[in-house]
């Protein structure tokens, strides 16, 4: 499988994951029920596929790996990918998104992937966090293919944006949980 379906393939799960965990917990279903354990497996892919792409630079499928082989054109309109994007988009300060990044990391290694209960963490993540954050690196994933084709390659590239695709998760998540 290449980079750029990993990455699409990732980002999507982790979308998908929050999306459907979130609407799920919202709708405050009964204990006895099997949606909140629906709810915290989505949760757990949440962290796992958001770390697979953000958590450490290790991972082959880390964003940094696929972003240092793209060169952008002087002129164009495609900013690189950086971590200096995404806290600006996420609107916290570089001291937060290290919070949240060591976080989401530790929950991952001490509690989803791994457990270890020698490691006390108090807080779970933020999973709304890491919802935008895949957000927009699937926008830029996207524009990342439109520069390929300015730039000669033939790509075929979706016009679905991180929005509807959220939509969609939203619709079918929905129409799950309502029997639909």
């Amino acid at each position: 499988m290449d980079l750029w379906t990993q990455q699409f393939g990732l980002v999507d799960d982790c979308l998908r994951a929050c999306v459907f965990g979130d609407y799920i917990w919202r709708q405050n279903p009964p204990e006895d029920s099997a949606w909140p354990a629906l709810s915290d497996i989505c949760y757990s892919d949440a962290i796992i596929s958001w770390n697979q792409l953000f958590g450490q630079r290790s991972q082959e499928t880390h964003w940094t790996k696929l972003v240092k082989n793209i060169e952008i054109p002087d002129g164009d309109n495609l900013k690189p990918f950086n971590k200096e994007m995404i806290i600006t988009y996420l609107g916290i300060t570089e001291a937060e998104w290290e919070a949240f990044h060591k976080l989401m990391v530790d929950s991952r290694n001490t509690r989803v992937a791994h457990l270890n209960v020698g490691f006390s963490i108090n807080t779970l993540p933020n999973i709304t966090k890491a919802l935008h954050t895949a957000y927009l690196y699937r926008d830029w994933l996207t524009e990342a293919l439109h520069l390929g084709n300015r730039i000669g390659y033939n790509i075929n590239v979706s016009q679905d944006r991180a929005k509807d695709s959220v939509e969609k998760y939203r619709e079918l998540i929905a129409k799950a949980y309502n029997g639909l």
